[in-house]
């Protein structure tokens, strides 16, 4: 690694503050900015906070692990540059102080992590770069999937389809649910690399069994986030996946949140309708527990309906809820669209659904999310005989 440059370091908001106090505000940015060649270009800390204020210092040395990540990661905007460095500073009246430095290169070249006394450093502030580390290193390497839960055919008790899920299969420590990562990928911006390789799997899985299956009715739902839906070229990237798939229309859906939608209404109508004019259903998540309404139904023209688990559960309560999922079957008949309920978990909720008219369920009653290869056996079962299985 090349040496860097000396530059002056200046201290900075003088509140004092213990490197334990310290090390749980990851949000703390401190101004390390690197060239692309990872070359040291600035410096500017809280080393005040640490018995150093009033005076200024020269960075002499600078030791770091870097594990740069290759140029595709660097075009994606996120870096796995995980720092760990030792800084030695030489004071105007030549006394020499330390300094640890850790954390990660963030976004456009600036470094986001913590300083502490030479030798000091919080356990959770490690783990939590460690995480950020393994995390952009696994996403880049392919290592978060897509596994399927099924859409199960009230009328028939067949497989009619799939929702892909996000998981994250990590050496170590095993295949993670979308709670174990998903909030730590949004403080790193990378729901939409790991959206974008969901959806890219499902559709490709889906023409896998199609192929398998020419005759199945079979469907993939994917889900998306407005911010992902509003993005610039999403919807071109989507309906190149879906066309280079081969895949017929409408069989190809993608769910959006019904609480989302209303973050960015007007741009996401316009997305929706591109979307639908290539060949993508559109299908509204978690129906009834947002800003439920006819005029929102009419005015993107979703072709799916998702009951939320909360009323699904309820149905073994009492009446009431029974009295809202049969007002949303009768909203998506008047609109044309299908109905999904989702978390059905009990074969007497199944039943009363069934009566009731529901189109579809998922949930627990028939399985949770699957591999790949397991979900294909479950859609030749769906297409040879009834799917009854039971997790």
């Amino acid at each position: 690694m090349a040496r860097p440059r000396q530059v002056r370091l200046a201290c900075e908001r003088p509140a004092p503050m213990t490197p334990e106090d310290y090390a749980k505000s990851l949000d703390a940015a401190h101004a390390v900015m690197f060239r692309a060649d990872f070359e040291c270009v600035c410096f500017a800390g809280d080393l005040n906070r640490f018995g150093l204020a009033e005076e200024k210092y020269e960075l002499d040395a600078f030791f770091a692990r870097i594990a740069p990540t290759d140029r595709k990661a660097v075009e994606r905007g996120f870096l796995d540059d995980a720092i760990d460095v030792r800084v030695r500073l030489i004071g105007d009246d030549g006394g020499v102080r330390y300094v640890r430095l850790i954390g990660r290169r963030r976004e456009s070249g600036a470094f986001r992590g913590l300083m502490f006394p030479a030798g000091a450093a919080s356990a959770g502030a490690m783990g939590r770069i460690d995480d950020e580390t393994s995390l952009a290193r696994g996403v880049d390497k392919g290592e978060v999937v897509a596994h399927y839960q099924p859409i199960v055919a009230l009328e028939t008790g067949r497989v009619a389809g799939f929702e892909a899920l996000a998981r994250w299969v990590c050496p170590g420590r095993g295949v993670l649910s979308p709670e174990d990562f998903l909030d730590l990928a949004e403080d790193m911006k990378l729901i939409g690399v790991i959206g974008d390789q969901v959806r890219a799997f499902a559709a490709r899985d889906l023409a896998a069994w199609r192929a398998a299956a020419p005759t199945a009715p079979l469907f993939v739902a994917a889900n998306a986030t407005v911010s992902e839906l509003v993005s610039p070229g999403f919807a071109q990237r989507l309906a190149d996946e879906v066309s280079a798939a081969g895949l017929r229309a409408g069989s190809f859906k993608l769910e959006i949140n019904e609480t989302e939608i209303m973050r960015d209404p007007d741009r996401a109508e316009g997305v929706i309708r591109d979307l639908k004019s290539a060949g993508i259903a559109m299908a509204l998540d978690d129906f009834g527990t947002g800003y439920s309404s006819l005029a929102r139904l009419d005015r993107f023209n979703f072709d799916t309906v998702k009951i939320d688990r909360y009323f699904v559960r309820a149905l073994a309560m009492g009446e009431n809820a029974a009295k809202v999922v049969e007002s949303v079957l009768q909203l998506a008949r008047h609109f044309g669209m299908t109905v999904v309920a989702e978390g059905v978990e009990s074969e007497d909720v199944a039943e009363k659904l069934s009566e009731l008219g529901c189109d579809f369920v998922q949930g627990f009653r028939y399985s949770g999310a699957m591999e790949p290869d397991t979900a294909a056996d479950a859609a030749l079962n769906g297409v040879k005989g009834r799917f009854l299985r039971a997790v």
